[in-house]
């Protein structure tokens, strides 16, 4: 029996099978991308399968938003193979988000690489969630021609599909030196408030160092998480009880 609030330190493959059909508001998964880290999890066989994501389909609910983060470079192209697999899923494909960092990595020879990617889809292109009023940024419009007969619906800027808003540095140092590869907690928050509502369940079947486990909580939503490797498993525990503590 999977239950809500928690993680689990095993295949997520198998936990998935556990769970109820139509029992999940969002889905956000991290896989390894293969070889962009020195770490051996990111070297093995990627577990990003359409068994998985059939899973994954299975479990989400119709109304239901799924992100998929990846890269695209010369030592991975995950962005290209999680995308063909993708389209052989029931999954319906809306858009791919840009993450621009502000510190790069990559070769001697070569540009260097400032951004990751982010695949956005939904179940049912008629029917997901989309909350209207967290999809501004915090920077104003300009003053608006008063010659227009159309008035913003904001005072506000809309978010694009590139996020340059967002710096890697919003990502607390312990998990950058514990785990290689962690997501800012601000840029999943952003995906939880414009698909999901107070007590809705997220899942994310690698959950690392805990980032969607502890945006969930700061932003009143349920989590269920799986995490194969021990040491990271153990990592995000501490970054929840943490953010339990800060909170109370």
């Amino acid at each position: 029996m999977i239950e809500i609030n928690k993680i689990y330190n095993e295949d997520c493959l198998e936990g998935l099978k556990l769970l109820e059909n139509n029992s999940v508001d969002l889905a956000i998964y991290d896989p390894p991308y293969g070889n962009i880290v020195k770490a051996d999890w990111d070297k093995n066989e990627n577990p990003f399968t359409l068994e998985l994501i059939n899973e994954t389909f299975r479990v989400l609910k119709s109304t239901g938003n799924f992100y998929i983060w990846c890269g695209i470079g010369e030592k991975s192209q995950s962005l290209i193979n999680f995308f063909n697999i993708m389209k052989q899923s029931g999954f319906y494909f809306k858009d791919l988000i840009t993450w621009k960092k502000q510190r790069g990595i990559g070769m001697r020879k070569g540009w260097l690489y400032t951004r990751e990617e982010c695949l956005w889809y939904v179940k049912d292109n008629k029917q997901f969630i989309w909350n209207k009023e967290n999809q501004y940024s915090e920077e104003k419009r300009l003053t608006s021609n008063k010659h227009t007969k159309y008035l913003p619906k904001s005072e506000y800027k809309r978010i694009t599909n590139v996020w340059d808003d967002i710096s890697e540095a919003t990502t607390g140092r312990q998990e950058k030196q514990k785990h290689l590869t962690p997501k800012p907690v601000e840029a999943i928050e952003r995906i939880i408030n414009l698909h999901t509502q107070p007590n809705d369940v997220v899942l994310d079947c690698f959950m690392g160092s805990g980032s969607t486990a502890v945006a969930c909580i700061n932003t009143n939503r349920q989590y269920i998480g799986f995490e194969l490797d021990e040491t990271y498993y153990n990592l995000a525990q501490e970054r929840i009880n943490n953010t339990h503590i800060k909170l109370n």
